[in-house]
Formats: C-alpha cells, sequence, structure tokens
C-alpha cells in the first residue's frame, strides 16, 4: 500500500525519493479559506427532498468537496489535478485522506480498512419529474468511468473500489459492483454500465455510493471517479449521450515559466514578451460517446483586469473539429500573441483571464451538458517567477547529510530579491525539526559554479500555508541583475525534507540540479519543484540594504565583480578605515586608512561585509556587499 519511488541509478552516492502526500494542503487551504471570510460550507437539503432523472455529475463545475445539491456527503476530493484522460475535466478522488485534509488514521502506518464516500441525494426511480410512473419495461442505467492511480499512488490487489445501491424497502445498501487494484495504474478510464431493475431499488428514495478501502494514512491507493450519468434510455441506443468537453483545465499561457514578475515581464521589449508567449493554447476536447459526430468549434477570448476582452485564439482549423467516439483531439489553437498583455495601467502586477468556449459549427445546442464546454484560466503576472501550477501531487526529497538541491531561473530584469516561497508538503512524520540553508548560487547552463555566494542559516520546513499554500522564507535584500540564479536549499542531515512535487507540469531536467557526492547532475525525476524566487518591484538604493536617514555611506556597485567604490557624501575621512569581513567574521582585506575604491576581483563570489570605521568616534557603519563573476 505503500508507494516509493527510489531512484539511484544517477550517481551510487545520489538518492532522490518521491513520496505520496499525508495531507492534502489544497483541502486545508480551502477550508483555512472559509473560516477566513466567515463562509460556511454548503450543506444538502433535507435528506427526504428528492431529486428526479436524470441524474448527472461529472464534476467540473465544483472544487475540493462535491456539490451537496447532488450528494451528501464530502469526503472525496473534487480535483483536476490528479486524473489522466479523464472523460470532462474534473474528477471525484478516493484515498486515504478525509474531508478536513488530515490522514483517516495517523497513528498506524499500516492501517486499512474504509476511506472515503461519496453518497448521493435521495432519488426518485418510481415517477418522473411530471408524476408519470416509470414501466418496469423502462431501461434505466447507471454509468460511470472509473480509473486507478492517474497521477497519484496505484492501488494494489487488496484495495478495491465498490459501488452500493440503496434499497428503500428494505432500507439496506447492497454491494452491486467492485473493482480492485492491479500491478499497474491505468492510462484511461473504464466505463461501466448498470441496468437497474430490481423493482425494490426502482423506488423514490433509491441513493447509491461509491467507497474505496485501501490505506487509511494518506494519498494513497487512488482511484478517480467521472462522469456519473443516471437516466432512463431509449432503446436501440442505451446509452446515447451528446457530449463534448475539455479534458484539462487551463494551463499557463507562457513558455518554460507558469509565472512571471509584472515589471520583469514590461521591461523586455514587446518582441521579447510576444517569444514568451506559447504559439498555441493547451486545450484537449472529448467526444463523450455521440453516435453520430458533427462538427464543433472552439473560440477564445482574452479579458485583463479592467474586463476588456480581446480575441486570443486564431487558424482556420478551429471553426470545424471532427473528433471521432471517445477519442481526444488537441485542436490546432494558435494563439495571438500581437495583442497579448498590453496593459499599460497596471503598475506592480497584473491578470488575465483566458476564456475558451465550445460551439457546433452549425449553430445551435452543441450537445446535452453545457457546464464541461468552457474552459477559463487566470495568467497572474505578480512579483514571483514559477515553473509549478500550485498543486502538489506528490512531495520530493533527496538523501544525504548536506544534500544539495538547486533549481535555475533565468530573470529578466535586475531587481531585489526580497524571499524565497517554497511549498513543502506532509509526508510521513513531520520534519519541521530538521534544519536547512536558503541557498543562492551563481552558474550557468551546466549548473551551479562554487559556493553559495547567500545563505540563510538555520531554515525548516514549515507546513503554514502563507501565500497559495507557499512559506515565505525571506532574504535580505540583494539585488540580483538579470542573467542566470540557482535558488534551493543544503540540508544538514540525511532526511528527506519533502519538497511539494508538481508532476501536472511535464519536467524539465535542465532546470533542476541535486548535489550528493560533490558534484552537480541533473535531476530526471517526473514534475517541477515548488520553489519561486520572489522580487521587490521597488528600486533598490546603492548598497545591498537601505542605510538610515542619518547614514553617509554609498557603496556601489553591488553586486560588484572587480571593483567596489565607497563614497562619504562629502564627509570628511581623515579619521576612517575600512575593511572587508566573510559572513564567518573573518577579515578577508584590511586598509589603514579610508580609500574610495577596491579591487575585489580575486574574492569567491558570495556575500561580504563591507566595514567603515571612525577611528575617533568609534562608530562602525557596514553594509552587506555581494560579489557576483
Amino acid at each position: 500500500m505503500f508507494f516509493v519511488l527510489n531512484f539511484t541509478g544517477i550517481l551510487t552516492a545520489q538518492d532522490e525519493r518521491i513520496l505520496p502526500l499525508h495531507q492534502n494542503s489544497v483541502i486545508k487551504k480551502a477550508i483555512a479559506d472559509q473560516k477566513n471570510n466567515h463562509v460556511e460550507m454548503r450543506s444538502s437539503s433535507a435528506p427526504g427532498d428528492t431529486l428526479f432523472l436524470p441524474f448527472f455529475e461529472d464534476f467540473s463545475t465544483f472544487t475540493v468537496w462535491p456539490d451537496a445539491d447532488k450528494w451528501t456527503d464530502s469526503s472525496s476530493f473534487v480535483n483536476f489535478n490528479f486524473p489522466l484522460n479523464p472523460p470532462t475535466v474534473g474528477v471525484a478522488t478516493f484515498d486515504g485522506i478525509n474531508k478536513d485534509g488530515n490522514a483517516y488514521n495517523s497513528t498506524n502506518a499500516g492501517a486499512v480498512g474504509l476511506c472515503d464516500e461519496l453518497t448521493s441525494r435521495h432519488l426518485n426511480l418510481l415517477n418522473d419529474e411530471n408524476g408519470l410512473p416509470y414501466n418496469s419495461s423502462d431501461s434505466i442505467f447507471l454509468i460511470f468511468y472509473y480509473q486507478r492511480k492517474g497521477r497519484g499512488d496505484n492501488p494494489e490487489t487488496a484495495d478495491s473500489l465498490v459501488l452500493h445501491f440503496f434499497n428503500p424497502v428494505s432500507q439496506m445498501w447492497s454491494s452491486v459492483w467492485k473493482t480492485v487494484g492491479a500491478t499497474v495504474g491505468d492510462t484511461d478510464f473504464t466505463k461501466v454500465k448498470i441496468s437497474i431493475t430490481n423493482p425494490d431499488f426502482r423506488q423514490n428514495g433509491f441513493r447509491f455510493r461509491f467507497m474505496n478501502y485501501g490505506a487509511q494514512t494518506g494519498l494513497l491507493d487512488i482511484w478517480h471517479v467521472d462522469y456519473v450519468f443516471l437516466n432512463k434510455f431509449l432503446p436501440p441506443d442505451f446509452d446515447v449521450i451528446r457530449d463534448y468537453a475539455f479534458v484539462y483545465q487551463g494551463f499557463s499561457l507562457l513558455n518554460s515559466y507558469s509565472a512571471v514578475p509584472w515589471k520583469h515581464f514590461t521591461f523586455i521589449p514587446q518582441s521579447q514578451q510576444q517569444s514568451m508567449v506559447k504559439s498555441s493554447a493547451d486545450l484537449t476536447i472529448r467526444n463523450n460517446n455521440d453516435v453520430n459526430p458533427f462538427p464543433v468549434k472552439v473560440a477564445g477570448t482574452i479579458y485583463d483586469q479592467y474586463g476588456n476582452p480581446t480575441p486570443i485564439i486564431g487558424g482556420g482549423g478551429l471553426n470545424s473539429i471532427v473528433i471521432p467516439l471517445n477519442t481526444n483531439v488537441s485542436p490546432p489553437a494558435t494563439l495571438n500573441t500581437n495583442t497579448f498583455f498590453q496593459d499599460p495601467g497596471a503598475i506592480e502586477q497584473s491578470l488575465f483571464k483566458a476564456v475558451y468556449e465550445i460551439g457546433q459549427t452549425s449553430g445551435g445546442v452543441v450537445d446535452d451538458f453545457s457546464m464541461n464546454d468552457t474552459l477559463s484560466f487566470t495568467q497572474n503576472f505578480h512579483d514571483y517567477y514559477a515553473y509549478d501550477d500550485g498543486s502538489a501531487e506528490l512531495s520530493y526529497g533527496i538523501n544525504g547529510i548536506g544534500a544539495q538541491l538547486a533549481y535555475k531561473f533565468t530573470t529578466l530584469k535586475g531587481d531585489t530579491l526580497r524571499a524565497i516561497n517554497m511549498h513543502f508538503t506532509q509526508s510521513g512524520l513531520s520534519v519541521t525539526n530538521q534544519l536547512f540553508r536558503l541557498a543562492i548560487w551563481t552558474g550557468n547552463a551546466a549548473g551551479p559554479v562554487g559556493a553559495p555566494f547567500y545563505e540563510e542559516f538555520n531554515q525548516t520546513p514549515n507546513y503554514n500555508d502563507s501565500i497559495n499554500g507557499f512559506f515565505t522564507y525571506h532574504t535580505d535584500p540583494i539585488y540580483l541583475p538579470a542573467g542566470t540564479w540557482f535558488f534551493g536549499f543544503i540540508q544538514n542531515n540525511a532526511v528527506l525534507l519533502n519538497l511539494g512535487l508538481d508532476v501536472n507540469t511535464p519536467a524539465d531536467a535542465t532546470k533542476k540540479f541535486i548535489n550528493t557526492s560533490g558534484s552537480w547532475v541533473n535531476s530526471t525525476l517526473p514534475g517541477m519543484w515548488m520553489i519561486r524566487p520572489v522580487f521587490d518591484s521597488s528600486p533598490l538604493y546603492s548598497g545591498i540594504e537601505d542605510p538610515d536617514a542619518n547614514s553617509y555611506l554609498n557603496v556601489f556597485p553591488v553586486p560588484a565583480t572587480n571593483i567596489l567604490n565607497l563614497e562619504t557624501n562629502g564627509r570628511a575621512h581623515g579619521n576612517m578605515n575600512v575593511s572587508i569581513s566573510d559572513v564567518s567574521g573573518r577579515t578577508i582585506l584590511a586598509f589603514s586608512e579610508f580609500v574610495s575604491s577596491i579591487d575585489v576581483h580575486e574574492l569567491s563570489s558570495g556575500l561580504y561585509f563591507l566595514n567603515v570605521r571612525n577611528t575617533f568616534t568609534g562608530k562602525t557603519e557596514t553594509r552587506k556587499i555581494l560579489i557576483t563573476r
């Protein structure tokens, strides 16, 4: 039941691991947001209130918890991130985590048993909404799709997903369907069709429920359920469904990055901005069991933060898309980059909402279920760079005393680094007492070069949600010129720190580096790490940190490469001496009198302290300086 991938093939001494999550931070954040906004969870109507056929749920309009108008419990996790090739965007995921985002059993690592349940509200299978009774010859079917594993942990043969029907006559539940885990997870969904013929079930007050049995200790032994449809079907096509749907949620509109600081993006020339935008939208459309496929079309619009619309999709192939039965198609949705992201009014941040819609080429209603025909994605430009989509499906760790992890970012503009946001996950025992050093390196395409030029000691993994589940690790204000930088950590002990891993975003090994044996190598495991450098938009003073109003000392340039200049703003400096020390306090350079420039080309890259001491008053002005190569 427990899932561990142990990769040691890169070097014998290197040890990367992917682990399942033991808490669900998305659920926890949703609960925190409700409390902060004083919103109570919606509850379903009274149990006696019944629904009439048809009953349809594809989980495309709600996230985190199931729709309370259709379901009476909320332990399954409604999401867009864990399934592979679902019938429509959104599924209900069954695992070992409860509705509060915690494991059902956090004390016994081997605990197994009943986990999530998803129970329908009462349904009337005796009469239709007009009061007309169903005949015994009428064909009533429950149709649904399921998948093992997806992007999570695979259920094994001892694990199961079951379906129960409620008998209003006997007031008892009966098991009507069951499937078990397998050695390999599914890459597609399996369709199930169950005919309801028993007259004891075909009553007013019928219900059905899905339940999973497996590990009770986290996001383990995962199942996904989608496209639940209960209806009276007419012969000869007992399961005809006319439905075209989007398959996945929206994706970043940018190449490489999922987010870029707005001031950095607008700083570069428009031609470079356009090169950063994807040439085509990431769209996948599915024809769900339509016996007579007809051409459909896709339209796209982008709205800026003021609500101004601009068409964003071009290409004749979008006006007549023919999709075979039960097939996914990625249409040629060329993005119109010439009109992208022109928002002169925004200063610090901006956002754009892309909306895509499926329609019928010949006009009219495109299908039976319109709720999955619209897809939207918000592209946010704030103050950070990111590769991830904000959701962790697994946790990642490296094993080894002093093991190092470095994430490559190429910044577009010189700016002040203020923080590094990281998302750590709960996987097994808490590691919040494990120390690491926040670290920043210079480097090139081959990886970091030399020792870190900046470090923050005595940091620990923190699970407290700060910004969208990320914890903010503040740094000293450091001016970083545009170019290649590496952000990460050096751990003190051989303990996995459980960094969030986004496996929905394709892995780019050229951005991920680890070092457990004295040399840097690329991490080749799936997904992207959840680390985001944060830059301040305000201009930086000539020194690394802003001096107080009475300061007389200017130090520039920062960072310095060869020469460091000192100015005292006209103040006499006959009684001053100058020294440079490293982070341990060791004096590296010393001058018995004031000097206006210092040759630092032989100093290694890193953080140092410049000290200017008045020998008459004993007062010392100190500046942090950064040396880069």
